[in-house]
This record gives structure tokens, sequence and C-alpha cells, in this order.
């Protein structure tokens, strides 16, 4: 049914593909509402929009790019997420937690760094979100991770946690997407939710992971609600931070170039530069899923960066065309 923009709330489920242009907005049919949605759609010239009945909606899954490879494979993937819906779904439940170490470590073999990563992921738009972008989130840490070599008794800690950092979302039944600027309540106590009701399972989680959630939300610069700052900040919280941002922007429907500007926006504010930079040396420049215009005409997306990042591997007409000197094909823009 169609609903006048002045009676949205958050929760509602987008009932059409939205895009607006001047105002930078991108809905995908099936989306769920927040907040920050909202204010977007009452700042654009949209008058009302197509919103689907509650019951009848219980969300789909959908590639973030339908025509590219997806950055796991689909069967592995589903695995993945039923382990951690287990968990979300039974989160008082201390065995259920023994899943979390078998995911991190088949996530640590599944992932080689010296490959140039696809980075498309699946999605779901409903009830499900929570659990893809947790894993979506884990895979771009399990990849910085393995990047910088760290321990792998840290790794583990660190992809554990990624895993799980949103968990109160699971505990409160209503997530936020992009919860880095929200004044919406569930955003605000979401952390200190998963933090009280895990403290019977500091045995199995052990103090760094529980701090880590309570954390999750401080800022680079300090003003975040606990005013920890820069390196104060738990280290399994800002390698997380910028996976946990990526992902869930492009989950709103920022292009992945958008996202990355955002965070680069937020670098040394909510961010910790040195995990900025490392996520752009994952993503190169102009990250998988960009739709970009070449120097010969040709319009493409961009497939997965290369050596030199500046010149990635983009995707034209179904074939992967290898940008810079060596074909003297260039990238000339970036269609938004």
């Amino acid at each position: 049914m169609k609903t006048k923009i002045t009676n949205l709330q958050p929760g509602m489920i987008v009932g059409e593909d939205i895009y607006n242009l001047k105002n930078s907005l991108n809905l995908k049919k099936g989306q769920k509402l927040d907040r920050d949605m909202i204010d977007l759609i009452l700042k654009s010239d949209i008058t009302e929009i197509e919103i689907m009945d509650s019951n009848a909606s219980i969300g789909f899954i959908q590639k973030t790019f339908e025509e590219l490879p997806n950055i796991i494979d689909e069967t592995i993937y589903n695995k993945w997420i039923d382990s951690i819906s287990d968990l979300f779904h039974h989160f008082t439940k201390e065995e259920i937690y023994v899943s979390l170490n078998n995911i991190t470590e088949e996530i640590y073999k599944s992932l080689n760094v010296k490959e140039y990563f696809v980075l498309n992921f699946i999605n779901s738009f409903g009830n499900d979100s929570l659990t893809y972008h947790s894993l979506n989130t884990a895979i771009i840490v399990s990849i910085i991770a393995k990047k910088i070599e760290i321990p792998y008794i840290m790794y583990k800690q660190t992809v554990k946690f990624s895993l799980i950092h949103d968990i109160g979302y699971a505990m409160l039944d209503d997530r936020v997407i992009n919860d880095f600027d929200s004044d919406d309540k569930n955003a605000l106590i979401h952390n200190i939710v998963a933090y009280k009701k895990l403290q019977d399972l500091k045995a199995t989680l052990n103090h760094e992971i529980l701090e880590s959630i309570l954390y999750h939300h401080e800022r680079y610069d300090g003003k975040g609600k606990f005013h920890l700052k820069g390196e104060k900040i738990p280290p399994l919280v800002r390698i997380t931070q910028v996976a946990d941002a990526y992902t869930s922007l492009t989950e709103l429907g920022y292009t992945p170039y958008q996202a990355l500007s955002w965070i680069l926006k937020k670098c040394g504010f909510i961010f910790d530069p040195y995990y900025v930079g490392l996520l752009y040396e994952i993503t190169g420049y102009y990250p998988t899923g960009t739709k970009v215009k070449l120097s010969d005409g040709s319009i493409g997306i961009v497939l997965r960066r290369n050596e030199i990042e500046f010149f990635p591997e983009v995707l034209v007409n179904n074939e992967p065309v290898k940008t810079g000197p060596d074909s003297n094909v260039y990238i000339k823009e970036v269609i938004e």
C-alpha cells in the first residue's frame, strides 16, 4: 500500500525499489526502514512510497551484484549462515558457541589472502539480515587479519568477535543497520544488553570478546559513549568497525565506492586510520561492484583490484578487461 512519507515508522518494509539521485537514496524492495533511512526520505522530493504488509514479508536473499561470483561458494555460505542463525536464536546455550570455533577455522582455511577478492556478498533483506551482515563482516575482518599476519590465537578471537559483535540486536529483535550515527534506542543499547546477558558465558567467550562487544561503538576520537580513545579501544573493535561499516552501508544501498568514501570521511573520527588503510588495500580505490566508464567509452563493473589499486579488473559485457598501461585502457569516471 502507498504510505505518505510523514507516516513512515522504523520497522516498515519497503515495497518497491527506490532511487533518488538528489539525496543518494537507494532502497531495495524488502528492506526494513530505520530512522536514518526515514530521515533521508523526508529530505527527498518523494511524497509517498509503497510499504509491504508486514505479515506478507518474511525477507528474501539477494547477492549484492547478481552478475558477479560470490566471495564464498554458496553452499559453504549457507552452512555458516545456519550455524550463526542457531547461535543467535539460542544465545544463552554454552554448547552453541562451539560453532563459533568451527566457523572461524573454516573461514581461515577458505580465504587465501594472496588472491585479490571479488567482494560480492549475499544479503538478506528481512528477518535474517543480521545473520548475513555478521558473516559478511567476519569475512572482511578475516581477510584484514590474515593480511597483517596476526597470530592465529588473536585471529580466532578477532573473527569470533566479529561474528557476534551485533548479537545484541538478536536479543532485542529489532536491528538498526547503520548504527554508527544513530540515536535510535536499540542502536544505543544493543551492546550493553548483549554484554549483560552474556556474562554467564564469560568462561566460554572470554573477557576480551565480552569487552569488545560492550565497546564496539567507541569512536577513535574519544567521543563515544564510554570515551575510550585511540588505542585504548580494543584492537578487536578497531579492526571490526571498518568491516562493519562497509557491509552495513552496502546493505543499505550505498555503492561500494560511496561506502568507502563515507568511511574515509570518518577516518580519525570514528575509525582507526590504520584499519581504514587496510580496508582500502583489500578493496582498492575502486571496489568490487563500482560502475565505471572506461577511456574507450565502454561501461563496466569493477570485478576486483589488481596489483596496482588504481587499475582494477573490470567486467565489460561479461568479459574481464584489465585496465592500466599494459592494456592502455583506464577508468575515466565512476558512475554513481
